[in-house]
């Protein structure tokens, strides 16, 4: 399990929990149960730069996402660029 997180000035404003499940022969899921933007810094959009970090960093391995977080689901849902990185249901 890991840890993606964001930073201004050098303090930690949010971080996005994460973990690799899968085969890696056969396409790995970054799993995100959890993304958190500490409390004095909610409502500055910093939960939506992370995503927007993190969400081009998975493509470059060539993973999918595994959103379980609401906020991760729902960014990726309203944003089309994104959503072809969903790990498909099987």
């Amino acid at each position: 399990a890991g840890r993606f997180e964001l930073q201004r000035d050098g303090e930690t404003v949010g971080f996005a929990s994460y973990s690799i499940n899968g085969d890696p022969t056969s396409g790995e899921a970054v799993v995100i149960p959890h993304v958190e933007t500490f409390p004095q810094h909610q409502g500055q959009g910093y939960a939506s730069r992370l995503m927007e970090g993190l969400l081009p960093m998975i493509r470059s391995t060539g993973r999918t996402v595994t959103p379980l977080c609401p906020f991760a689901a729902g960014h990726i849902r309203s944003r089309p660029e994104h959503q072809d990185l969903v790990t498909p249901r099987g």
